[in-house]
């Protein structure tokens, strides 16, 4: 069962900066998220793949942070940029260290996806699970720039193969887009853990392809109507990305009638006794559906473990993630 379960390290080892986290972990022993040492821990820990974000800044410099939020990121006032950092250029941007410890080092995305380049263990069909974040959460306009088109170069650039990427976005309009600028890349759909479907941007307010939305099965059969109609011809929407506790046996049987997979993610994953009991119902629904699985997670090494004492289960690290059907 488990055997065919991957975990991808969320940020790199685990997000380290949320308040949430704060009471719950001794995150000033954790490597800053989304920098080149968290991603290297959590290739270390056992993750099969890693989950990152891109933004870009003024100068069209492509980066790995959560967002351009600066209170997000940094914590200290007299080290707090004075600006949203895709209105700084990079190099202003590099002058501050991200993260509580105050150590985070900011890359560009190009040397983050060579490095994963040189330690990819390609037990899962990606290497990276990009999302594409541009100035959502920020309180602003959709982007009308050239954020979409500069990442795709960043990703022909880099040493590690297109085919290796695997995009996903809470604005569809965002996986559309790309999907004709990188055919041959991996594409998967992030869903809100909201009951509601909500804007992404300022400007965006009732276009379905610019909100976060609901893992239910109408809005499920309407993103791949939406995505059949504007997506490049051939390219496969192949892994739907819900937050965990709204994985149903329903939602389940609507990704297995398109013949997608589940890289289901956690708002606050906590792991608790109830919590533990999620996933390990979402995984033998996920079996019984057979609707591969993976799960990007804040807590690899605990993971393993939960994963490992399935019923017959290895470690998940040794195992091959199954594409989604075709």
């Amino acid at each position: 069962m488990a055997s065919e379960v991957l975990l991808g390290g969320h940020r790199g080892l685990g997000c380290t900066d949320h308040e949430f986290y704060q009471s719950l972990r001794k995150t000033g022993e954790l490597p800053v998220e989304n920098t080149l040492a968290s991603i290297e821990a959590a290739f270390a820990a056992g993750c099969a793949y890693i989950e990152t974000d891109a933004v870009m800044s003024k100068d069209g410099v492509l980066f790995t942070l959560h967002n351009v939020v600066p209170e997000d990121h940094f914590f200290f006032a007299d080290k707090m940029p004075a600006a949203k950092l895709n209105l700084m250029d990079f190099a202003d941007i590099q002058k501050f260290a991200t993260g509580r410890p105050g150590s985070g080092q900011i890359d560009p995305l190009l040397k983050v996806l060579d490095r994963i380049a040189e330690i990819d263990p390609k037990t899962a069909d990606w290497a990276v699970n990009i999302e594409i974040k541009g100035v959502q959460g920020s309180t602003q306009a959709y982007e009308t720039n050239d954020y979409l088109e500069r990442l795709a170069k960043v990703v022909r650039d880099s040493k590690l193969p297109v085919e290796r990427i695997l995009f996903s976005s809470f604005s569809l309009q965002n996986i559309v887009t790309m999907s004709h600028l990188l055919p041959d890349a991996k594409y998967g759909m992030l869903f809100s853990e909201k009951p509601e479907a909500r804007k992404a941007y300022t400007d965006r307010t009732e276009e379905t392809p610019f909100q976060y939305l609901p893992f239910n099965n109408a809005y499920i059969n309407k993103v791949f109507d939406i995505w059949k109609s504007d997506a490049a011809e051939g390219v496969t929407l192949g892994y739907l990305h819900p937050e965990v506790m709204t994985i149903t046996p329903e939602n389940l049987a609507a990704t297995a009638a398109h013949r997608a997979g589940i890289n289901c993610w956690a708002i606050f994953e906590e792991l608790t006794k109830d919590r533990k009991k999620k996933y390990l119902d979402v995984i033998a629904r996920a079996e019984e559906s057979a609707v591969p699985l993976t799960i990007i997670t804040d807590y690899a090494p605990e993971m393993k473990e939960l994963l490992a004492s399935c019923k017959n289960s290895p470690a998940p690290s040794s195992a091959s993630a199954p594409s989604p059907r075709k």
